[in-house]
């Protein structure tokens, strides 16, 4: 079968701290913790807060913040102001859209980690604080602090991103071009011109961000550039992603990226026992340092092999109006089915959100039931096709991965 979803209408915004998101399930609020870490006291408060203001669920994004949902309008708008209080957002709603700032999830605990990306970070920070031009970026457009280690370099995602060099440089890396190494406060500066240079292409030419827009930057500002070596790697080895993962460092792991108020404060009671410091990745994972233990939080995946790492889901048609199926409890029972080094996304529409790169195999659904799309996107060409989520779970259960491929050869 050889078909496409018709991609959905785009509706709503990207949400931030200061403009909430009407979703099926109430409205959503997001936090994005500042260099991607919380403290343990931060975390009981926002455990807090979901328990009494919100529906108690709390998503763990791919750009390491944190989604509050089921929230009333009025409980949304009232909290920003509870947010700022607690250390979790800027009170300047101008300064806290522009710090969509994604961070190495490691830096300062992992020796293998560039020394100084806490401080690249901190100075791009603040250079984008004081950037008044860059309010006009567009909602999802992001920075990132790419100090490498045992998060290799290339793993962050953004369209901007300082990269460590060694000794000190570091580069600044747009698309598929980078500058040349510079110590941190050059290539801080050169960020913020190559972000400046965007805001000044008209809205309908902007080209997609992904790799033509270095080219065009670096030009714009007469900088000279060089080719980029873009890694394709989505997520990192799942080695590093559930588990002890080096000295005193573990890992536990959200499935599908969502958190209960209980898994969090949990969460919260171990990171005390350790430095105190609960450090957010895109991957879905939280991150412990210090504890003379390894943690365990009820519902939270703590061992590597665990295939649930491998597979990805938005909501389902549970939390947003525009999914056409159940999408959570489906991914989980597929999960099992995967092959060694397989990867799962289960998508209710064609948009993609929890997952816009390729997978072994994609599920989505639409109002007539659910395609499968081998080594694609949620845009690919639909190899089968089922009339209900029951029907893709027997299907999964049935067959061994190379009949799969085999029969959507057929």
């Amino acid at each position: 079968m050889t078909q496409r979803f018709t991609p959905p209408e785009v509706k709503g915004w990207c949400p931030g701290l200061f403009a909430p998101m009407q979703a099926k399930d109430g409205w959503l609020v997001r936090v994005r913790p500042p260099l991607g870490r919380i403290t343990a006291a931060q975390a009981v408060f926002l455990a807090q807060i979901a328990e009494r203001e919100g529906n108690g669920l709390i998503c763990l994004t791919n750009r390491a913040s944190l989604q509050l949902r089921g929230f009333s309008h009025n409980n949304a708008l009232r909290f920003p102001e509870l947010a700022v209080l607690a250390g979790l957002g800027m009170a300047n709603p101008e300064h806290e859209k522009r710090l969509a700032l994604l961070v190495s999830p490691l830096a300062g605990c992992d020796r293998s980690c560039a020394p100084d990306t806490l401080e690249c970070a901190a100075a791009l920070r603040m250079a984008l604080c004081h950037a008044d031009t860059l309010s006009v970026l567009p909602d999802k457009f992001g920075f990132a602090v790419d100090g490498g280690g045992l998060f290799t370099v290339g793993l962050l995602k953004a369209d901007i991103t300082l990269q460590a060099n060694g000794a000190g440089l570091w580069s600044v890396v747009c698309g598929n071009q980078k500058s040349k190494a510079a110590p941190i406060q050059t290539i801080v500066e050169l960020a913020v011109k190559l972000a400046q240079a965007f805001t000044a292409i008209p809205e309908g030419k902007r080209p997609a961000r992904y790799p033509a827009t270095g080219k065009m930057l670096f030009q714009a500002i007469h900088q000279p550039y060089y080719p980029a070596e873009v890694t394709s790697a989505a997520v990192p080895d799942p080695a590093l992603l559930a588990g002890s993962i080096g000295s005193a460092l573990y890992a536990l792991n959200a499935p599908l990226g969502i958190l209960t108020s209980t898994m969090l404060r949990s969460c919260a009671h171990h990171a005390r026992n350790g430095d105190g410091i609960l450090r957010l990745t895109p991957w879905h994972s939280i991150i412990l340092h210090g504890m003379p233990y390894a943690p365990h939080v009820a519902d939270m995946v703590d061992t590597s092999t665990n295939p649930i790492l491998r597979v990805s889901a938005c909501m389902g048609n549970a939390g947003c109006a525009q999914a056409e199926g159940a999408t959570q409890a489906l991914a989980k029972t597929l999960a099992h089915s995967l092959g060694a080094g397989e990867s799962l996304h289960v998508s209710g529409c064609s948009k993609g959100c929890a997952h816009p790169a390729k997978a072994s195999w994609t599920v989505v659904a639409d109002q007539n039931g659910y395609g499968l799309i081998h080594n694609g996107t949620t845009s690919g060409p639909v190899m089968r096709f089922f009339p209900d989520d029951t029907a893709v779970e027997d299907y999964f259960i049935g067959t061994k991965p190379q009949e799969r491929i085999m029969n959507g050869r057929v």
